[in-house]
């Protein structure tokens, strides 16, 4: 699988699993053909499709170079399912520690604000991620994959499965199971994560295995009517996508304001 082959199949996810959303029986909370903002969500997309194009052809042949001599070579002697197991573990494990380090920096969480500003929860809501966060997410990742030895197919197709579970993560579809759950994130778990009083609590993209060794899993259902949003800003961050995008850096501006009368 080539790097462009797994952003169409990404697409294709999308496509399928907003196709599911629009099944009632299927749905967590009732939803229309259309919701607020959907179109916003639709240029983020074309960001995240921009971000992907960008580590693809730009980054990507720079961090292939990474690869460890020794390591690569007992990496690739592996069988292929086992060593595409491994990717996606070494994968989900590097972008929960980034993500958690997000939510730690002041500055990297006035970006990743952006992806938590969805009022609604579905597979477009996904894509609503800052340029900068696709990199900063993206890049560590993939970087710590290619050092291992694993070739640019195989990042791709580690890529695809992890895009897949975020998509369906962020979906408004009512899956989440106890015994599926011992092993993988659901949209019931992940969707606690973008409720505000939870927002600290289920990190995790593929495996839940990173949120309970870090005493970070949260398992209930939320309620249909629980909000979500920004916390502390549910109906203050701008929805817009120029205002939105504009949002990390005015936060910035103000941050060294407040640094220069401070000093």
């Amino acid at each position: 699988m080539t790097p462009v082959t797994s952003l169409m199949a990404v697409s294709a996810v999308l496509v399928m699993v907003t196709g599911l959303e629009r099944v009632p029986a299927l749905q967590f909370a009732p939803r229309g053909l259309t919701r607020p903002f959907l179109a916003t969500d639709g240029a983020w997309y074309l960001v995240a499709t921009g971000a992907n194009l960008i580590t693809t052809f730009v980054f990507q042949p720079v961090l292939s170079r990474l690869a460890v001599p020794g390591m690569s070579e007992s990496v690739a002697s592996l069988p292929v399912v086992p060593r595409l197991v491994l990717g996606l573990a070494v994968y989900d494990a590097v972008a929960f520690l980034v993500h958690v380090g997000i939510h730690r920096s002041e500055a990297l969480w006035s970006v990743h604000k952006v992806h938590h500003s969805s009022l609604s929860l579905d597979a477009m809501a996904t894509t609503r991620t800052h340029m900068f966060e696709h990199l900063m997410r993206n890049l560590p990742a993939q970087a710590v994959l290619f050092a291992l030895g694993f070739t640019a197919e195989g990042v791709a197709f580690v890529l695809l499965v992890y895009a897949s579970f975020a998509l369906l993560g962020h979906s408004n579809l009512r899956i989440g199971n106890p015994w599926v759950e011992l092993v993988f994130i659901t949209p019931r778990l992940h969707r606690l994560h973008h409720v505000p009083a939870s927002s600290q609590q289920n990190f995790g993209t593929v495996f839940t295995v990173w949120d309970r060794l870090s005493g970070r899993l949260l398992v209930r259902d939320a309620a249909p009517e629980e909000r979500t949003g920004v916390p502390g800003e549910l109906d203050l961050y701008p929805q817009r996508f120029v205002a939105a995008f504009r949002q990390p850096l005015r936060e910035a501006s103000s941050r060294r304001s407040l640094s220069r009368v401070a000093s």
